[in-house]
Parts: C-alpha cells; structure tokens; sequence
C-alpha cells in the first residue's frame, strides 16, 4: 500500500505543470521569439521530469530484483542496460538545451525529437521485455505505472518540438 501511495504522489508530481514555467522572459538572445524561451523552459523541466522517473524506475527494477521478482539475470541486466541507455539520452538532451539558453529553434526542435524518438524505442524494449515473467502482478503493474509515466512526458516532450 505503501509503495501505491508513494507511486500515486510521483505521478502526480511529475505530470503536474508541463506547461512552460515562465510567462515573460526579458532579454532574450536575438532571433529567439517568446514562444521559444517558454517552448525551451518547458522541454527543460519535462527533460528533469524524465531523469527523475527513470530514477524511479531504476530503482522499481532493483527492488524487483531483490525480491525475486525477475525470472532470470539476463531480463535484470536488460531492463537496467534500457534504463541506462534512456538515462544517456536524456542527459544528451539536457546538455543541448544548456548549450543554447532559451533557444529552440528548429536545430535544437529536430535534435530533441530525435531524442525523444530515441527513448520511445527504448521504453518499447522495457515495455516488451521489462515486465515479462515479473512474478507479482502488483508489482508488474507499478512499473508499468512507472512506464506509462515516462512515456507520457516523452509524448509531452515531442509535442513541443511539433
């Protein structure tokens, strides 16, 4: 139960506010429009929001494992070698966005669908492989949940590069 309540607080916290943070940014770089800087603001809490679920994550896999929920060593290996591979990805992503402030002009709009694409393919594999032969339905479910989430602030992600 516990562990329910903790799930339902992170989503919540997570999912909440994808919107831009900010609403007038002054002193722009030049040839940066309003909507960039938000669209910009926006990517960047998404891309922390992605860090922390994929921590979640990581950490649901471990404690997976250490109950025994795994079937075999080589689904444990996989499911964190996919979490490592999104965590690279978005660290990639995060580091692009520092490298331009408020700048997200088609460049760096293509470079963080790529990204996004990238992670979907990812949590694809997790989703295929991840939850397979999990023991405890209830278990399952919670990284499932974990997925779901993830995949749901890559989608938001995406968005902004439309």
């Amino acid at each position: 139960m516990k562990h329910r309540v903790l799930l339902a607080v992170f989503l919540a916290c997570a999912l909440a506010g994808c919107a831009a943070r900010v609403k007038n940014v002054t002193g722009l770089p030049a040839g940066v429009t309003q909507q960039q800087a938000q669209n910009w603001d926006a990517a960047v809490a998404n891309l922390h929001k992605i860090a922390a679920t994929t921590s979640s994550i990581r950490q649901a896999v471990i404690g997976l494992r250490n109950a025994g929920a795994f079937p075999n060593d080589a689904a444990y290996a996989g499911a964190l070698q996919g979490v490592a591979r999104i965590d690279q990805v978005q660290l990639a992503a995060s580091d692009l966005l520092k490298q331009q402030p408020q700048a997200f002009g088609q460049p760096q709009k293509q470079q963080i669908a790529l990204y996004m694409n990238l992670i979907t393919g990812e949590l694809e594999k997790l989703n295929a492989a991840g939850t397979t032969g999990v023991k405890n339905p209830d278990t399952a479910k919670q990284l499932n949940d974990l997925l779901s989430s993830l995949a749901n602030l890559v989608k938001i992600t995406l968005a902004l590069t439309q």
